[in-house]
C-alpha cells in the first residue's frame, strides 16, 4: 500500500512540474509575441502579448508560490525532509 501511495505523490509531483513549465513557456511565449509587436509597430499584437506574458508569468509565480519551496518558506511550512529527519529523529528516540 505504502507503495502504490509514493506512485501517487510522485504524479502529483510530475503534474505540478508540467504546470509549471506551461505556465512558463506561455510567459515566454508572450513576451516574444510583445517583442515582435514591438519591434514592428502591431500595437494589438504587442497588448495582446504583454497580456499573455503577464498573465503567465503571475500564473507562474503564483503556482510556485502555493506548490513549491517558496510557499512553504515563506509560511513556516516544514519541508519534505526536514519532516523526514524529524521522524527519523524520534524515532531514533
Amino acid at each position: 500500500m505504502e507503495r502504490r501511495s509514493w506512485k501517487f505523490f510522485e504524479r502529483i509531483e510530475s503534474l505540478i512540474f508540467i504546470v509549471l513549465m506551461l505556465l512558463l513557456t506561455l510567459a515566454i511565449g508572450g513576451a516574444v509575441a510583445a517583442l515582435i509587436g514591438a519591434m514592428f509597430g502591431l500595437s494589438s499584437i504587442k497588448n495582446i502579448g504583454g497580456s499573455i506574458a503577464g498573465l503567465g508569468a503571475v500564473g507562474f509565480f503564483g503556482w510556485m508560490f502555493v506548490t513549491g519551496d517558496l510557499g512553504t518558506a515563506l509560511l513556516g511550512i516544514p519541508s519534505r525532509t526536514e519532516r523526514r529527519e524529524q521522524q527519523e529523529h524520534e524515532s531514533r528516540k
